[in-house]
């Protein structure tokens, strides 16, 4: 009976270090971070995403990990939202679109010529009418930790010259699928495509599509000047991308660590969109020399084909009160 005793007592000791190193184990979990994105490691983004877990965690004596992942190796940025939403550990660079589908009022940040300049975008990020929309959002799972990765001007990369709406119709043009990149695109005389960005080099050399909506750093870096012949300059919206994680992982965070993930987030927005401003100029001259040819067009045709989108998401009243707090 002794021995049976000692037994059941050394077993429960055993159980209970167990436990207590699975407790362990997951509290060191939740403090992992791994962040995906679509682009590669020479993008600006992947720099950004650098600069966030080199200053994350040595201001955290690693306390906090992050661990990156570039060119989808950890999954694409739909999944990852989705996956961050259900309050898994992940991360990723979405742009306004996509969260826009979410929540409509972040479709204003990728709206057809809403803002006349970077500097406007952040006017509008630094109000307390988008901070309420990020509190907002964050009971759907997703906390967003800064809405600074400027990556250039969106315009069109076609197989065929487009200088006009006129030239555009007939044009097959691919989108990321969200539902105000489709309708600005309709708008403007194009037919959108919604397909996977790996999709669309394929798509140009078979013809499925006869042309892209992107920015510089997108089209050199995936080699699409390969595929189109000519970028019309429509600046029909500025790409600003949010920096987002699980609402979850950021809540566990001890209160220190929040301020210190939400500043570096911040300082890694600034980093990428310094880099991306240097590379979309030098990728344009590049792709000029490669035999990309640049057109510049009539951007008020197409600003006025494009305030239907407005009405046609609802979007008047959103557009109201950003326009006030703008000043405008």
């Amino acid at each position: 009976m002794k021995k049976n005793l000692i037994i059941i007592s050394m077993l429960s000791m055993v159980l209970l270090l167990a436990a207590c190193g699975s407790d362990n184990s997951e509290d060191d979990e939740s403090y992992t971070l791994r962040l995906g994105i679509t682009q590669n490691d020479q993008n600006a983004e992947f720099m950004g995403i650098e600069s966030f877990k080199e200053g994350v965690e040595e201001r955290t004596d690693g306390e906090v990990t992050v661990e990156l992942y570039h060119s989808d190796q950890l999954a694409s940025v739909p999944d990852l939202v989705e996956q961050a939403s259900m309050g898994n550990s992940v991360g990723t660079i979405s742009d306004a679109a996509m969260l826009g589908d979410l929540k409509k009022e972040f479709y204003i940040l990728q709206s057809p010529y809403m803002f006349d300049s970077y500097d406007q975008v952040g006017e509008l990020t630094d109000s307390e009418l988008y901070q309420g929309w990020v509190e907002d959002f964050s009971e759907q799972g997703i906390r967003i930790l800064s809405f600074n990765y400027y990556l250039g001007e969106r315009n069109l990369a076609t197989v065929d010259e487009i200088t006009s709406a006129a030239d555009l119709r007939s044009n097959v043009i691919r989108t990321s699928g969200a539902q105000i990149v489709d309708e600005t695109v309709s708008a403007m005389g194009g037919s959108p495509s919604g397909m996977p960005w790996t999709e669309a080099y394929p798509g140009l050399e078979q013809g499925v599509i006869n042309g892209v909506e992107a920015h510089n750093l997108a089209i050199y870096e995936s080699s699409m000047y390969e595929v189109i012949n000519h970028i019309a300059k429509t600046n029909h919206y500025q790409l600003v991308s949010a920096l987002i994680v699980s609402e979850d992982w950021y809540d566990d965070l001890p209160e220190e660590y929040q301020e210190i993930v939400l500043e570096e987030a911040e300082k890694s927005g600034e980093v990428a969109g310094e880099l991306a401003l240097e590379q979309s100029e030098e990728y344009e001259e590049l792709m000029s020399e490669y035999g990309v040819e640049f057109h510049d067009v009539d951007r008020e045709e197409f600003r006025e084909l494009t305030e239907q989108v407005y009405e046609k998401l609802d979007m008047t009243e959103i557009r109201e009160e950003v326009l006030e707090v703008l000043g405008q």
